[in-house]
């Protein structure tokens, strides 16, 4: 069962380290939030300017004070006038808003097109060991869903953050300037609301976490039931995972019912401390004009005011929330970008030279658990040209001696050189750049035939790919297909085993490497298909240094030397008929194979 994994995460519910980290990702792009946040600060000033032109509006026009208006028409004018300010506020505001919706979203898209490279990359970068030990949804949830929620941080979080604790600071000044009286009265709801606030957050911090973990164990289960749905439907487990997806599932959605009620609880609080606040104006501020001490149009434009300080105070929350969000988010993203490589690379990478493919295995100790080792005391040599067949039972390390070879993973004892180096000082790539890997379960991305072959490498053109294509005679299967321009269905979903080992062959060869490594690259195919392999085999590995992992004998017979592996080490070593002359493991699996 998949471990949630945000169990050991910080749980602080203000990390200014982490936060920190977050903006450095946006510092490329502070040109848009710049004036993003010029832009929030102008529809900040247009806003405050509407209360105040209300207000004057009621005391100058409209109670009908004879000081200010003396006649119908003046009154009439001057709301006229401030209509007309009013509507040009109006405008200037949807044009502000706009250009800020705009600007913010294109900036916080450009910074999370960034992360999710940087993460992405980091993850495709990371040695197998990592994959062994973290589930693919749990990856895929970090590339997608908690990228998503730093988006709304980014989007919605850092200028209008800034925005609105700039309005309520305004907000202030300008009810006690109205009236410290009415200002005192309201604003003793203040305390109330941020402590509600505080109580929400801290509990919304826990839930957020919460549900994450349970949207990365669904996502891994079903990465898991999917890659494995033909053993499903094979063995009719339908029911039975059915039924695991239901826990998974009724867990997250019990979780986001969590948030619900957390959330149902907080909106209806923050209206009931409002409606205090909004009672306190209208009994303290009916005294102050019953005494003559403010006007009507005061009372109203206090309203307003206070009607504008307590919207920024919910989205206060609102925000700190979203912050919560980005925390958890954040701290399960950076959790995957910051743990050690098992596989560090060289300081300064020894440069392989030549290509010759030389290779030494010298007393090799290697285990994936350390109560289980898988080789103990691997020492061979391969020299340049010649091949070498490695044999034995299933679970014997013949598989595990490939991936070493091609540095997935390192021995915890003894070296592994190539050509004259040891792999812990030459740069990862380069050498995979020198090794041709064909392996059982050939794996196609879907895309064109060009696509596969290449993997990237423009360096190969077409010319270069049907030369290789043509070599190992999978011509016919790529014309089938529709040539190089062909589509290949995901993971080569309508091609058979041996059409798509003819293309992995013609892969190979395209890239022209010096040391060929095939791990069991004819088992599970037909006789008629095996004998069209081997002849494409024949051309891949001629003239190349040639390392076998090989389950049928029959194809393993012409090598230069066999290595027959048993619990992790090499019992027996020689040619085909020096092993079958000293009836040991191979002249027994000879037999099996061959006698029945």
């Amino acid at each position: 069962m998949v471990r949630p994994p945000d169990d050991d995460l910080t749980g602080r519910a203000f990390d200014t380290h982490l936060l920190r980290r977050l903006l450095s990702y946006a510092r490329p792009h502070m040109r848009g939030f710049f004036f993003s946040t010029l832009l929030l600060l102008l529809l900040a000033v247009m806003t405050l300017f509407v209360p105040y032109l209300v207000g004057q509006a009621i005391n100058d026009y409209l109670v009908g004070d004879p000081s200010v208006a003396t006649s119908d028409d003046t009154r009439t004018q001057g709301v006229r006038w401030t209509a007309t300010f009013l509507l040009g506020i109006g405008v200037a505001t949807f044009l502000c808003r706009f250009a800020q919706i705009t600007i913010t979203n294109l900036t916080g898209q450009k910074v999370i097109h960034d992360l999710r490279m940087s993460v992405f990359t980091h993850i495709t970068s990371r040695d197998l060991r990592f994959f062994d030990k973290t589930p693919v949804g749990t990856l895929v949830t970090r590339v997608t869903g908690d990228i998503e929620t730093l988006n709304e941080f980014f989007v919605s979080g850092i200028d209008v953050l800034f925005s609105d604790l700039v309005r309520i600071a305004a907000i202030t000044v300008l009810l006690f300037a109205i009236d410290w009286q009415m200002a005192l009265a309201t604003l003793a709801t203040v305390p109330l609301i941020l402590l509600w606030a505080f109580i929400f957050q801290r509990r919304s911090r826990k839930l957020f976490r919460e549900v994450r973990g349970h949207v990365s164990n669904v996502n891994a289960f079903m990465n898991e039931a999917l890659t494995g749905i033909h053993v499903v439907h094979a063995f009719g487990r339908e029911r039975a995972i059915h039924g695991r997806f239901q826990e998974k599932n009724s867990g997250l959605r019990d979780a986001h019912m969590k948030t619900v009620r957390n959330f149902s609880w907080f909106f209806p609080g923050m209206e009931l401390l409002s409606a205090l606040g909004m009672s306190a104006v209208l009994v303290v501020g009916y005294q102050l004009v019953s005494g003559g001490h403010v006007g009507t149009g005061d009372v109203v434009m206090f309203w307003l005011y206070l009607t504008l300080f307590i919207e920024p105070l919910r989205q206060l929350a609102d925000k700190y929330n979203i912050l919560q969000a980005a925390v958890a988010a954040g701290e399960r993203v950076f959790r995957v970008l910051d743990e050690p490589s098992d596989l560090p690379p060289p300081e300064e990478p020894e440069p392989l030279g030549e290509a010759r493919g030389h290779v030494v295995f010298d007393d090799v100790h290697f285990h994936y658990d350390e109560r289980k080792p898988v080789l103990e005391g691997i020492d061979f040599e391969v020299p340049p040209g010649t091949r070498l067949a490695v044999v034995g039972p299933s679970g014997s390390g013949k598989s595990t001696i490939i991936s070493l070879l091609c540095r997935f993973y390192d021995p915890q004892q003894g070296r592994i050189l190539v050509d004259g180096h040891d792999l812990r000082h030459v740069d990862a790539q380069s050498l995979r750049r020198r090794i041709g890997v064909v392996l059982q379960d050939v794996f196609l991305f879907e895309g064109t035939v060009r696509e596969n072959l290449r993997l990237g490498d423009d360096r190969l053109d077409d010319a270069r790919l049907m030369e290789a294509v043509r070599s190992v005679q999978a011509e016919p299967v790529v014309e089938r297909i529709g040539g190089l321009d062909g589509h290949i269905r995901e993971r080569g979903a309508t091609l058979s085993t041996g059409e798509k080992q003819l293309l992995a062959f013609a892969r190979t060869l395209a890239h022209d490497p010096a040391l060929l490594v095939l791990d069991e690259a004819t088992a599970n195919i037909d006789t008629e298909t095996e004998v069209l392999l081997q002849r494409a085999l024949d051309r891949l590995m001629k003239g190349r240094t040639a390392i076998v992992i090989a389950h049928r004998l029959s194809t393993i017979q012409e090598c230069d030397r066999i290595l027959v592996v048993h619990h992790g080490q090499i019992r027996e070593s020689g040619t085909h008929d020096e092993l079958l002359a000293q009836r040991g493991i191979y002249a027994r699996l000879y037999r099996l194979q061959f006698e029945g």
